[in-house]
């Protein structure tokens, strides 16, 4: 998707986690944090936005099932992440680069170790993405020499 450092756009119910960047050092891409009051506040243009805004993934964050403090609101969030991953499809862009995660409430280092997961996870698909570049990159110029001898 982009060059250079990969971005990740956290959107978490503030009752996830009291991770800060610094929590997150480990990880090498640049890290936005939005905290919301509960993860079902977050909207599928939330989500869009941050793609728009060069996120090269994005990862949504609420209480585990059972535990929110609004009643359902993960739930109303893994419906919107759902909605999201459709649009992101139709769009041309890998499902995979956006996840829900549900995470123990104020679970600083749950909430790190599933950022580094993710972040793993993206850099397997930009690896994937280069590797096809440079494969059609290979079959073009490949193509080009062959018509050019005809």
């Amino acid at each position: 998707m982009s060059k250079g450092t990969l971005k990740i756009s956290i959107l978490c119910c503030n009752y996830t986690n009291l991770s800060e960047r610094e929590d997150l050092e480990q990880v090498l891409g640049s890290i936005e944090i939005l905290r919301y009051p509960c993860s079902g506040y977050v909207e599928i243009t939330d989500i869009l936005r941050a793609f728009r805004e060069g996120a090269n993934g994005v990862m949504v964050a609420g209480c585990e099932k059972g535990t929110c403090h609004n009643g359902r609101g993960s739930e109303r969030a893994e419906k919107r992440v759902l909605g999201a991953k459709k649009i992101l499809e139709e769009i041309g862009i890998e499902k995979e680069r956006l996840a829900m995660f549900y995470i123990s409430r104020l679970s600083a280092d749950e909430f790190v170790e599933r950022a580094k997961e993710f972040y793993g996870d993206l850099l397997k698909l930009e690896l994937k993405e280069k590797a096809n570049d440079y494969s059609r990159e290979k079959t073009s110029s490949r193509n080009f020499r062959e018509y050019k001898a005809v």
